[in-house]
């Protein structure tokens, strides 16, 4: 069977969600089925050294062309020549890889596949009549959507896609399911951060408004208010780290808020273990809308309960009373009941934590949702169904 090409713009060592689920599919279909095309990067070397698929890297777009994506179009024809035409094409950039996917369909025949994440499609929604039409006519032709959730192939609806041409594989933490954390690597976060004795709070993610970070903190100052001893560790960085930690220090919590900024593997991990709970309330701000969030599951494979926010596929990631609890985005005092409930009660804390491990466990992992990948590749490659949503 001929190898499907993946063209994207994000792929590692890009950081962010997007790069990684990518990244995490290819990594987990069979040797041969998918090859890469993606941007050239100076620390790409070990990334692709490292990768089963073979990774071709050129630059995709050309700001200064129009359309922009034209060099896209070249360097995929360029690899149908050099390399045979591919089974499908895949990306996960409606706009503007889904122009380029649409106009090689049109010429050779080839069959495409979009990804869509969530804030791609609410931008297509909100955008203006020529880039609406452009992406429905591209969402519409497409010979399969794949959606992060189903809040996501909601969206894809809306804009245009055949509903039976939708398939949903959600994203699974990076961390593999056997992780532990040695007590000794567990005691130096606690010393760190100065968790010990107290309730801790994680959040994690890109500080950047959409995140509900501003909303955490206020939170904590009403907990600080009702006598609640605990503490916020923030991992991450962003453009609106300074004002968060204005925002701390207005609250007279500055040393009840820590921002540890990005952190290793070993130390997330650890945070993760030595965490009460995850807290990550967004809020959808236009077009920028939370998909579904890997923090909150990656939570629940250390056995720890989240909090999110009724907002975009987030109740999908956290099920409420289950393997969490939400809260309305926006709404500091509401998240602060819900962090002091659990904080009150240790019993329910650990029945959500132990019930949010053995949901990932059960229904996730990268092998189970790239077989689901690969099932909606095969529908438009060698004609079988793809697994259901």
């Amino acid at each position: 069977m001929r190898s499907a090409l993946l063209v994207t713009l994000d792929y590692p060592p890009r950081l962010g969600g997007v790069a990684v689920y990518l990244s995490k599919l290819v990594d987990n279909l069979p040797i041969g089925r998918i090859q890469v095309l993606a941007p050239p990067d100076p620390d790409a070397h070990q990334t692709d050294m490292r990768s089963a698929a073979p990774i071709y890297r050129r630059s995709l777009v050309w700001r200064w062309l129009r359309p922009s994506w034209l060099p896209a179009c070249f360097f995929v024809n360029w690899l149908c020549r050099k390399e045979g035409e591919p089974s499908a094409i895949i990306v996960s950039h409606l706009l503007p890889m889904g122009e380029m996917a649409y106009k090689i369909k049109r010429r050779r025949k080839i069959p495409y596949m979009v990804i869509v994440h969530g804030m791609d499609l609410a931008l297509a929604l909100s955008s203006g009549d020529r880039k609406r039409r452009n992406a429905e006519r591209i969402i519409h032709a497409a010979d399969m959507v794949v959606a992060n959730s189903e809040y996501t192939a909601r969206l894809a609806e809306s804009l245009g896609a055949v509903k039976d041409r939708i398939t949903v594989v959600r994203p699974s933490p990076e961390f593999p399911a056997d992780t532990v954390v040695p007590e000794a690597k567990l005691a130096e976060t606690r010393q760190k951060y100065g968790l010990e004795g107290v309730f801790t709070v994680l959040s994690v993610g890109r500080l950047v408004a959409r995140k509900g970070f501003d909303i955490g903190i206020k939170a904590l100052a009403e907990l600080k208010n009702r006598g609640q001893k605990a503490r916020l560790v923030i991992v991450g960085d962003g453009p609106e780290r300074k004002r968060l930690e204005k925002l701390a220090a207005e609250l007279d919590l500055a040393e009840a808020v820590v921002f540890a900024g990005a952190a290793a593997a070993d130390e997330l991990a650890a945070l993760y273990s030595a965490c009460d709970v995850l807290v990550m309330t967004p809020k959808s701000l236009g077009a920028d809308v939370e998909g579904f969030g890997i923090v909150y599951l990656e939570a629940n494979l250390f056995g720890k309960p989240a909090i999110g926010s009724r907002s975009g596929g987030v109740p999908e990631a956290v099920l409420h009373e289950e393997t969490g609890l939400l809260v309305q985005p926006g709404d500091a005092l509401e998240l602060a009941e819900a962090v002091q409930r659990l904080a009150s009660d240790p019993a329910l804390k650990e029945r959500l934590g132990a019930n949010g491990r053995r949901r990932v466990l059960e229904q996730f992992g990268w092998p189970r949702q790239a077989a689901a990948f690969g099932a909606a590749l095969d529908h438009i490659t060698v004609g079988r169904l793809p697994a259901g949503r």
